[in-house]
């Protein structure tokens, strides 16, 4: 019985990480929503004001990262590897960027 206490006490307390990660998983999803729809869009100055909407998204991409990487210094146990979740959260950031 006290070994699961000492166990309990190893475990991530949160899961803070994964909402973060379905929060920039749902912010891909709306960027290439809006990238399709620029490139469907006939007239170039819609299409240029469509585009220019997507540095919004991209902003609050960066910003959702950077969450990441503060919960990634303040917490010494995460649900994986520290390295996996900064891995992770660099390519989807970078797929944001690439948009």
């Amino acid at each position: 019985m006290a070994f699961a206490n000492v166990l309990k006490f190893f475990l991530p307390k949160d899961r803070i990480f994964y909402g973060l990660f379905e929060e920039v998983a749902a912010t891909l999803v709306q960027m290439g929503g809006v990238f399709k729809t620029a490139l469907q869009e006939q007239d170039l100055t819609k299409r240029d004001n469509i585009l220019k909407s997507l540095e919004n998204w991209e902003h609050k991409n960066d910003e959702i990262t950077h969450r990441i990487f503060i919960e990634l210094g303040r917490n010494f146990i995460t649900p994986f590897d520290r390295e996996d979740i900064h891995y992770l959260a660099t390519s989807l950031d970078d797929i944001a960027d690439y948009i």
